[in-house]
């Protein structure tokens, strides 16, 4: 099959159409970029999970051209998600396949690497619901890049599966890893003391998180395996020879839906089999997941209230967020022999103002995480064991590790804690 254009396989694509876009670093730019476009086809409806970097599909978004719905929404597309060219869908990941199969979308787009000798193509870094949007769709399009690695597990689809081919002319979307503070290695600190031994680490998104692959390093903490989203940090663990290569365990060390981050852990995936890149039925099935023992969940939060409720979706009312993987993961802990939810977030906002342990979250704030699904909250100023504690005892423990200046307010607002 000969590869063509973007601008030429898009204009394929019929008016009124439903596509869906494979995410994260495995997003076909290229494509969406055509998709987009002013000469691009009309009233598209677009589902997606994330988008690293949404820029492009702003002005059709605005011009009313394209309809975005997804079920990973970003800060980025705060404007649309409130004028309503965007949608959120609130889905766990692990049921967004059998969503896909649901909808029977007209066409799926994904990035995958030129195909091998036997026709192989590469799906790299983003197997999460990639092969199932592809068997879900009337017509399949794949954007070939031979930047994408040739990662193991549930990547691989034959070159003849795809209807059309796109030369990719942008690069591979990159995360690259947050800048660290004080803080967020002092939050990375007292993670580190909750460990057990030989933990399954799955580790969210954010600065909390990355700050934990740095102290894991730091602390030369071996015996290490990871479930969730891949990331830089973690082949610098597997190079310093801190993960798991036990012959005893079977399976890849990291095992994960999408690898997030740069060109660094793309090199590093590539071939190597302590990464395999899964299915959503495998990468965020929490039947699956528990099998792990000692699976440790670690996810931030916008806030926290002192009853232990997360909201991870809202800020001020804006929508910079949506549920993800997090209910996957944390289900998964729960059942997991030796397994531990932990939410790690600052006590404040950068500019220290305004508390994220809070008395009460509004009325029209979610709560994404209910309070008896979480063990553990950290924030630089300690940790806060909530398993076992009542009402009372749950606001004590946390007004205590909120900023000093912010304590007082808590404890006058937690009085109606029920």
């Amino acid at each position: 099959m000969k590869s063509s254009t973007s601008a030429a396989v898009v204009a394929r694509i019929r008016a009124g159409a439903t596509v869906v876009s494979a995410p994260a670093c495995g997003t076909p730019t290229s494509l969406l970029a055509s998709l987009a476009d002013e000469a691009g086809p009309r009233d598209i409806t677009l589902l997606a999970g994330l988008l690293i970097d949404p820029s492009v599909l702003l002005p059709a978004l605005d011009r009313g051209v394209l309809r975005l719905r997804t079920w990973h929404p970003t800060a980025a597309l705060a404007r649309q998600l409130e004028q309503g060219t965007a949608e959120y869908i609130p889905l766990r990941a692990s049921a967004v396949p059998v969503h896909l199969r649901a909808w029977s979308p007209d066409v799926a787009m994904v990035r995958a690497s030129p195909p091998d000798r036997h026709g192989w193509c590469s799906l790299g870094p983003s197997a999460g619901y990639g092969r199932a949007a592809l068997a879900a769709a009337r017509t399949r399009i794949a954007e070939i890049d031979p930047a994408v690695p040739r990662t193991l597990g549930d990547t691989a689809v034959h070159v003849s599966c795809f209807d059309a081919l796109a030369e990719s002319t942008t690069p591979m979307p990159v995360h690259p890893p947050a800048r660290q503070t004080a803080v967020t290695r002092a939050i990375a600190a007292h993670i580190l003391e909750l460990l057990p031994s030989k933990p399954t680490l799955q580790l969210g998104i954010g600065t909390v998180p990355e700050a934990l692959l740095g102290a894991l390093a730091d602390a030369e903490t071996g015996g290490l395996r990871f479930v969730g989203m891949g990331s830089d940090g973690m082949a610098d663990l597997f190079e310093r020879g801190l993960l798991d290569l036990d012959l005893h365990r079977a399976g890849p060390v990291i095992s994960t839906p999408d690898i997030l981050g740069t060109r660094r852990v793309m090199d590093f995936a590539d071939g190597n089999p302590a990464v395999g890149v899964f299915e959503s039925a495998i990468a965020h099935t929490p039947a699956a997941l528990a099998r792990h023992d000692r699976l440790v969940s670690v996810n931030s939060a916008i806030e926290v209230d002192v009853s232990g409720q997360v909201n991870s979706e809202l800020v001020r009312g804006r929508r910079i967020s949506g549920v993800g993987g997090s209910i996957d993961f944390i289900e998964a802990a729960t059942h997991s022999s030796g397994g531990l939810r932990i939410i790690a977030l600052p006590s404040t906002t950068p500019d220290g103002t305004t508390s994220r342990i809070v008395a009460h979250l509004a009325e029209t704030t979610p709560a994404s995480l209910p309070k008896a699904m979480v063990d553990v909250v950290v924030t630089e100023h300690g940790v806060a064991r909530l398993a076992g504690l009542s009402m009372r005892e749950r606001a004590e423990s946390l007004a205590s590790i909120a900023a000093p200046h912010h304590r007082e307010t808590i404890a006058a607002g937690k009085a109606d804690v029920r």
